[in-house]
C-alpha cells in the first residue's frame, strides 16, 4: 500500500495518514465506534485487548488509518485496508479496499466530517487505481454511505469458521 501524503483542508481541519504515535486514536475510535453500536461492557474489554495487540505489531505495513484533526485535536478518523484477488471483469486490476472503523466525535457530527473523510479515501483510491471500496455499515453510518452512492449486495457473504460444518 502507498502512503498517501496529501491532506485535504476545510476550514480548520484537515486529514492525515495516522502513525504507530497515534495508536491510542485507533483504540479509541474503535471501542467508541462499537460502544455507539451497542456492543456491551465486557465485548469493549476483550476487543481492546484484541486492538492493543494487533497494534504493538507493524499494522502500518496492512493498513492505514486516517486522522482528521480540526486545530490539531483529533476529531474522527477511519481505517481501510486494501486487498488484491486474481481480476474479474468488474475490477480489471482485482484490487479493492475495505473501509473501517469510521469514527466521528459525537460534537463534530452532522458537520461533514465522514463525508471529509470518505472524499479523501475515494480519492486515494483512485490514485491507486482502486475501482471498489466495501464496508459494513453500522445502523448510524447507513444514511451516509447511501447518500455517498454506496449500494448494498445481498450477494456478500461471510461464514466464521469455528461455525463451519463439513
Amino acid at each position: 500500500m502507498m502512503i498517501c501524503t496529501r491532506m485535504y483542508i476545510r476550514h480548520e481541519m484537515k486529514i492525515r495518514r495516522a502513525t504507530r504515535a497515534d495508536s491510542e486514536w485507533i483504540l479509541h475510535h474503535r471501542i467508541e465506534m462499537f460502544k455507539d453500536m451497542g456492543e456491551p461492557e465486557e465485548a469493549l474489554k476483550e476487543l481492546s485487548k484484541f486492538t492493543e495487540q494487533y497494534l504493538q505489531d507493524d499494522w502500518t505495513k496492512d493498513y492505514a488509518y486516517f486522522l482528521v484533526e480540526d486545530d490539531s485535536k483529533v476529531i474522527g478518523g477511519c481505517g481501510i485496508s486494501t486487498f488484491s484477488i486474481p481480476p474479474p471483469l468488474s475490477q480489471p486490476n482485482g484490487s479493492y479496499t475495505y473501509l473501517s472503523n469510521m469514527f466521528v466525535e459525537p460534537e463534530y457530527r452532522r458537520n461533514h466530517v465522514g463525508k471529509m473523510l470518505i472524499d479523501y479515501v475515494v480519492d486515494f483510491c483512485k490514485s491507486e487505481g482502486i475501482m471498489l471500496v466495501i464496508l459494513h455499515a453500522s445502523d448510524k453510518g447507513l444514511s451516509l454511505y447511501k447518500s455517498l452512492g454506496f449500494t448494498s449486495s445481498e450477494r456478500l457473504m461471510h461464514l466464521r469458521t469455528s461455525d463451519y460444518s463439513k
